[in-house]
């Protein structure tokens, strides 16, 4: 179990997703779109982390979102309902680090991560 402080600490977690969901939305329109896939990926862990926080669970160090979607489930089945976005960002905390290696992801790939961000 965390700390008081940690457990109120959800909001902090829910700003600075916030945060990065803006920031995914800039770069979409400069044409950044790894940047803007990597932003809503990391918008998503936050809002998962935070939701954990609030119901005073332990988070785990990891950018894995279905893990810790996995989690959330443990609290609130309804969870379920957004597998499919949290499956599709879940990549896009490492994906393109690598450019070689994968395929630069598009206009197309950047708004439906940005999409699947805001539904998580």
């Amino acid at each position: 179990m965390q700390s008081r402080k940690a457990v109120h600490n959800y909001a902090a977690w829910l700003e600075v997703a916030q945060e990065d969901l803006k920031a995914a939305k800039g770069l979409l329109k400069l044409g950044l779109f790894s940047s803007v896939t990597f932003h809503s990926q990391q918008a998503a862990e936050k809002s998962l982390k935070a939701y954990l926080i609030f119901n005073e669970q332990q988070i785990l160090r990891t950018h894995d979102l279905l893990l810790l979607l996995e989690l959330c489930l443990k609290i609130d089945k309804s969870f379920e309902k957004i597998f499919s976005a949290a499956n599709y960002l879940n990549p896009f905390s490492t994906k393109f680090r690598y450019p070689a290696e994968y395929d630069i992801p598009d206009l197309s790939d950047a708004k439906l991560a940005i999409k699947h961000a805001y539904k998580i």
